[in-house]
């Protein structure tokens, strides 16, 4: 039971987050009928390392899914080798993983030289 805590809480915060991406995809359509865009740069950001971490957490859980069949992890007739193969290219698609997290630190990173700078 202790194992499976880590990925209810994963899953929760995974659905926060995605309850904030809609407000704020929700907001920047708002603001784009009024010719602003800024609100884009931030959604970028923060869509940039969700699809990272979840698609980086759902290769390990597939991959933990297939070894913990043992054999019947690999046949196609358990349905988990089809899954695994057409859900593994994902952390690559788009972007590949490490470079979404780097766009996605961008504006985190821009922050802290801000306040080292001494800006508010």
């Amino acid at each position: 039971m202790a194992l499976i805590a880590p990925h209810i809480a994963n899953g929760i915060v995974i659905m926060i987050n995605c309850k904030l991406i809609n407000q704020l995809a929700k907001q920047a359509n708002e603001k784009i009928k009024e010719g602003s865009f800024k609100i884009l740069n931030l959604l970028h950001h923060i869509t940039a390392g969700m699809k990272s971490i979840t698609t980086e957490m759902q290769y390990i859980a597939n991959d933990e899914l297939r070894q913990a069949c043992g054999g019947a992890g690999y046949t196609l007739a358990s349905g988990i080798a089809y899954h695994f193969l057409a859900n593994s290219p994902l952390p690559t698609f788009e972007g590949v993983n490490v470079l979404m997290l780097q766009q996605s630190a961008r504006p985190l990173l821009k922050v802290i030289g801000d306040i080292e700078k001494g800006k508010k």
